[in-house]
């Protein structure tokens, strides 16, 4: 036994609130905003998933808070007492107020006019009960205050409800541990030395493996007396099993992970534990859509009322994401599911959600092209753990038919728009590897991973998985994937012959073509013809495609066409190549995806090397490093350019110097997303010595009001500022009204004389 730790020991008296033998890690800010909650509300009900220390909170809550209750404070447990039991019986008891013949009586009679504090434990199996108890409860004793902790919420009018998270898995510092590490060095050390330095980062992934669930990490703390910490991570594959034996005078419930979850199982309906089993198989939640497509429920019931229910009950939680709606379990919950469902359900459960990605893919591909772009980047951004999970069924069931349609359907958005096409050549290697392709789709994904060996040095093994598609596509009669093997055989020529296979593989194609499918080959064509020379004809042709694109909405296509003709320029660092480069940024903003953003910026970094500009080339670097890593997203999205960031930390380092690279380096990575955007643009941002004209720029302007500002600088015209960032001149000249009405200037001369004070402020 520890020494009991205390914050203002009491008398042991009946009721009174539990000695706490170890110290309580962390939850400062937490307890701050519950203890101010509680000074406004007379019902708190503290939730939150098994494990995740609602009883420890709220004992230290109420230590924290007790001097507010002159009356005192009184602790019930309610964990022991049976469905069929009494809670104003227990609370009587536990209170020690005599009762005669009605226990409730016996409570509001004990309680009286007392200014006290009644914290009620664990009333998640009781919850209707307590729920009257407390509402009838505060109607006879005004001056108490009730601190409830259940996993689900009592739902009566007087109660404010204070969701309670797991540890924090971040905010950790070179010499600091997260609050979910700290728990675990904190237990660990009662059970062997303090964890070394080097197992720093093993112990922050048994933390993140563990969900920050104070409870899990305690049972795997207590583990280290017999294991190592990296012996420790192997194990928690299977958590729910290893996860056991925990302190002899534990609740039942608390004494391994899988009771603790168990006990919010069986307090479950059958609909909802279906619902929790099915919904198991997402590692990456799901949205409403996705939850009817996997389950079917009665008459009277709703897939809908079935997650509300699921969320009262602290098992499923709502996605930090504020503009797609996304539901979750925490891994250790999601992890009971599955072992709850029987391997015939899971199996089923598997091919469900395989059919229903099959379905939302194609759906996908359908309305690609336009103004639903951003949503659905982010929608598979969010949900590639899933998409994953379901070509992981195909490859476990020998299934190369529907693993290849799931892999090839909408690839440029899934894969190469994530920056992904590693990770879908090799993919894309297995399911070739389950059969030999019968269908349009294994075509496809023969071409696609043909053209990826081909940028990967391996023009061989190309022209093999070409020569297998070509057969494949006559058996089936096929033009589409006729027209996409002559565009690939036109890449692997990489020559004067290139644009004119293009625009017969574009012939070939005619109307089958789904239309971003043929805007690829025209992006194609328009880059073969700049690099060849017919340098008017591209334009033309680029502006068609930029046309069409303005006119439904559509941003990535575009993006990708103005990034490869920018890259693929005779003349990388000239002006029209930077351009192109610069409006392929200012598209990629509509898209809120990251590694876009990134592409375009390190696409911006490789144009200054060759310029050489050294200074703007390391600065951008460092404006994409965190988002891009080590290799770049260059190689990530245009296989072509493999070695691109290296070459442009080389040129930058050797021009100017590493201390200097470094300090360039650096001013990018400190930059914010909007400064870091508006330097690729062209802008000039102030030094460390920011001035008021910066801030006001950054609180009044937004991003794109600051880009137009920025140009306006320049000397650019309404129409030029909308042909450099590919808008609207309509929509160019509605930035600078607002520019010029935030900033309080009647000019455009006003407004340049401003951007370029603040350009020279940074010189």
């Amino acid at each position: 036994m520890g020494v009991p730790v205390t914050a203002e020991p009491e008398a042991r008296r009946r009721g009174a609130l539990p000695v706490e033998y170890t110290s309580f890690v962390d939850r400062k800010a937490q307890l701050a905003a519950a203890k101010a909650t509680l000074g406004q509300t007379r019902l708190l009900t503290v939730v939150g998933a098994g494990g995740v220390g609602k009883t420890r909170f709220a004992i230290r809550l109420a230590q924290t808070a007790r001097r507010q209750f002159s009356g005192g404070c009184w602790f019930v447990d309610l964990s022991g007492l049976a469905a069929s039991g009494s809670v104003a019986d227990e609370v009587a008891r536990a209170i020690d107020a005599r009762v005669s013949h009605d226990a409730f009586a016996a409570v509001t009679r004990h309680l009286g006019d007392k200014h006290g504090l009644l914290i009620l434990d664990n009333c998640e199996h009781l919850i209707d009960q307590c729920a009257t108890f407390v509402a009838e409860l505060l109607a006879e004793c005004p001056q108490i205050t009730v601190i409830a902790t259940s996993r689900e919420l009592l739902r009566i009018g007087a109660e404010t409800v204070f969701g309670l998270e797991p540890l924090d898995l971040g905010n950790a510092g070179a010499d600091t541990w997260s609050p979910a590490a700290a728990l675990f060095v904190e237990r660990a050390c009662s059970a062997r030395a303090a964890p070394t330095e080097s197992e720093r980062e093993t112990i922050a992934e048994i933390c993140r493996r563990l969900d920050g669930l104070p409870l899990a990490i305690e049972l795997a703390a207590a583990r280290l007396r017999v294991l190592a910490p990296a012996d420790l991570l192997e194990r928690l594959e299977s958590p729910l099993t290893f996860l056991a034996n925990g302190v002899r005078d534990a609740p039942a419930r608390q004494k391994t992970l899988r009771n603790a979850i168990s006990w919010s199982y069986d307090l479950c309906t059958p609909e909802e534990q279906l619902l929790w089993r099915r919904m198991s198989v997402f590692p990456a939640g799901w949205d409403v859509e996705s939850a009817e497509a996997m389950i079917e429920v009665g008459s009277g019931v709703s897939v809908l009322d079935l997650l509300q229910s699921l969320m009262d009950k602290s098992i499923v939680a709502r996605g930090p994401d504020a503009d797609i709606v996304y539901y979750r379990m925490l891994d250790t919950v999601r992890r009971f599911g599955l072992e709850a469902a029987a391997e015939a359900e899971l199996d089923d459960e598997g091919a469900a959600q395989r059919d229903w990605y099959l379905k939302r893919l194609e759906r996908l591909e359908t309305e690609w092209y336009g103004p639903d772009q951003a949503y659905w980047l982010a929608m598979t951004r969010i949900e590639l753990p899933n998409i994953r999970a379901a070509l992981e069924y195909c490859v476990a069931h020998g299934d190369a038919e529907r693993g290849a349609r799931l892999l090839i359907s909408g690839w440029r958005i899934v894969w190469q728009a994530h920056g992904l096409m590693d990770e879908f050549h090799r993919w894309g290697i297995r399911i070739l590897a389950l059969a030999d392709p019968s269908t349009a789709e294994g075509c496809q994904l023969l071409i696609k991973v043909g053209a990826l060996e081909a940028a990967r040095g391996d023009r061989d093994a190309a022209e093999r998985l070409l020569e297998r598609a070509a057969i494949l596509a006559e058996a089936l009669d096929d033009d589409f994937c006729r027209a996409w093997i002559i565009d690939e055989r036109g890449t692997l020529r990489f020559d004067r012959e290139m644009p004119v296979m293009w625009k017969r593989a574009l012939e070939v194609a005619g109307d089958v073509t789904a239309l971003h499918g043929r805007t690829n080959l025209e992006e194609r064509i328009a880059i073969g013809e700049c690099l060849y020379g017919d340098v008017e004809e591209a334009a033309r042709r680029r502006q068609q495609l930029i046309d069409r694109a303005l006119r439904v909405g559509e941003s990535f296509e575009t993006t990708y066409l103005l990034l490869s003709s920018g890259l693929g320029s005779p003349h990388a660092s000239s002006d029209e190549a930077v351009t192109m480069l610069r409006q392929a940024l200012s598209l990629a903003q509509n898209l809120a995806e990251p590694f876009i953003r990134a592409l375009a910026q390190e696409a911006l970094a490789y144009a200054a090397s060759a310029m050489p500009d050294a200074v703007r080339a390391a600065t951008l670097l460092g404006v994409t490093d965190l988002a891009v890593g080590t290799e770049g997203a260059l190689k990530a999205a245009f296989p072509q350019f493999p070695g691109a960031r290296a070459q442009i930390v080389a040129m930058a380092r050797a021009d100017l110097g590493d201390r200097a690279y470094r300090a360039a380096f650096d001013r990018g990575a400190r930059m914010t997303e909007e400064e870091g955007v508006a330097y690729a643009l062209g802008a000039q941002l102030p030094g460390n010595g920011s001035s008021r004209r910066r801030a006001v720029a950054s609180s009044e302007l937004s991003p794109r009001e600051s880009q137009v500002a920025a140009l306006v600088g320049q000397g650019l015209t309404d129409r030029e500022v909308a042909e450099r960032l590919v808008i609207s001149r309509r929509t160019a000249e509605g930035h600078v009204a607002n520019s010029l009405m935030k900033l309080g200037f009647s000019s455009r001369a006003q407004l340049a004389a401003w951007t370029a004070q603040i350009a020279a402020s940074a010189e």
